[in-house]
């Protein structure tokens, strides 16, 4: 039978950031008069980041991190199982793809704060570093560079992950994050989902904590 495992907040989170890491990545490259919108996507990114961890802690039930963050043991069980071509169908996350999330998650996270601090030195300053010391802002500028290739290694991981899966396990995870329904066996219990508004309630709260930190604080005296 199929069931929703995916709410519409969690999907549509998905897509958004998949879609602005991708636009942070090229106009970062690109650099000259795109690195306004770099900025832009930046900030949207961080937004989004914030909503997760609130959603993760209380949104729907396959979006909580207490339901796909598991052991080593789970991870490496289900390693095991995929080595050896058996796949057993799971509500959620996979013990394996709870941690790439998790790891995904905290790699943006960190290229968007720092990139708050960060300094080009040609043009683009991010908007708290002014607030900090130079030599701070020396190193995030540093971490900033170098950890653009943390997450686009996690984005190829991610992306060879779902292909492998496809491929070896005839197990198609893009579909349920497309429309949030997967397969499962007869008489799964489907997982509690909350409700919309409060994703929109969380999100807005989360676009005006970040609309605090890099408009309203660094004008700030």
């Amino acid at each position: 039978m199929r069931i929703t495992v995916w709410d519409a907040a969690l999907r549509c989170f998905h897509w958004a950031l998949a879609i602005l890491v991708v636009f942070s990545f090229v106009t970062g490259t690109v650099g000259g008069g795109w690195m306004a919108w770099h900025l832009r996507s930046g900030y949207a990114i961080l937004a989004l980041v914030v909503f997760r961890v609130a959603w993760g802690l209380a949104g729907s039930e396959t979006a909580r991190f207490t339901s796909f963050l598991r052991g080593p043991a789970a991870a490496w069980g289900h390693a095991r199982d995929i080595l050896a071509r058996r796949h057993r169908a799971l509500v959620g996350h996979n013990p394996l793809g709870g941690w790439m999330v998790a790891f995904m998650l905290l790699a943006i996270a960190a290229q968007a704060a720092s990139g708050l601090f960060a300094d080009d030195e040609i043009a683009t300053q991010g908007p708290l570093a002014v607030k900090v010391s130079n030599a701070f802002v020396g190193r995030m500028s540093t971490f900033h560079h170098y950890n653009q290739w943390v997450v686009a290694g996690a984005v190829v991981l991610h992306v060879l992950a779902i292909a492998a899966y496809w491929k070896v396990l005839r197990s198609n995870l893009v579909r349920p994050m497309l429309d949030g329904r997967m397969e499962v066996a007869e008489g799964t219990t489907p997982p509690r989902m909350r409700s919309s508004w409060l994703a929109l309630v969380l999100l807005a709260a989360s676009a005006a904590a970040v609309y605090g930190l890099v408009v309203v604080y660094p004008a700030s005296p």
